[in-house]
């Protein structure tokens, strides 16, 4: 069997773009981004992945999807997750190959953290427990400022904290306090989970990958 690597952080931390220019290199490791929608070759399930994509990330940013229970997205995300797995993930890990993803669950359950409600977090624990879980995870430490930069002029309200104020606030500052937040959630859920986390300096992120890789997964 292959190993399952997730680059973690904050919305705005890079990963998509650090998976991007991976993808580009001479890495043996499978590289899968979430919003490229890999195909299977089954179009019953490429289908299927694109619909709850659409729904679970692609919605116009005005709608206020913060209105929606906590518990629908806890079990559309894990429902997502657990199907982009079976269709992407397992098949490319049984063939002894290394899968490296844009993220896992973590950053979502790190937000349902700071709900305040404890059935929720005690849920969210459970239903992302059960999902399949990396092998090792790769920390991107990038400031929440930076991110908030990154991010100015294209991001959701939900990265400014409206599942928690209830409102559209879209500061820069609300950005990176809400991140700040998140960013310290994420830490303790990674320090408490079994799977090995390196933390990569946001100066030269792709060097730090590649040589990651090639040390953990040399024969």
């Amino acid at each position: 069997m292959g190993e399952f690597w997730v680059v973690e952080g904050i919305d705005g931390a890079g990963k998509s773009h650090l998976l991007s220019r991976l993808a580009d290199t001479t890495c043996e490791a499978v590289v899968l981004r979430k919003d490229d929608r890999p195909t299977s070759g089954d179009r019953w399930a490429d289908g299927r992945l694109a619909v709850m994509h659409s729904l679970t990330w692609g919605y116009d940013h005005i709608e206020p999807v913060w209105n929606y229970p906590s518990r629908y997205w806890l079990h559309t995300l894990a429902a997502w997750y657990e199907l982009f797995h079976h269709v992407h993930v397992a098949p490319t890990l049984a063939e002894g190959r290394t899968v490296v993803v844009d993220g896992w669950y973590f950053k979502h359950q790190a937000r349902m953290a700071l709900s305040g409600d404890e059935d929720l977090v005690a849920l969210a624990a459970r239903a992302f427990s059960a999902l399949p879980q990396p092998d090792q995870m790769v920390r991107l430490s990038t400031p929440p400022d930076l991110a908030a930069t990154r991010r100015s002029g294209s991001s959701k309200p939900s990265e400014h904290g409206a599942f928690v104020t209830g409102q559209a606030v879209m500061s820069e500052r609300d950005f990176a306090t809400y991140q700040t937040c998140t960013s310290q959630a994420l830490d303790e859920l990674l320090r408490l989970h079994p799977a090995r986390v390196h933390t990569l300096d946001p100066g030269a992120p792709l060097e730090g990958l590649l040589s990651l890789l090639r040390e953990e997964t040399a024969p």
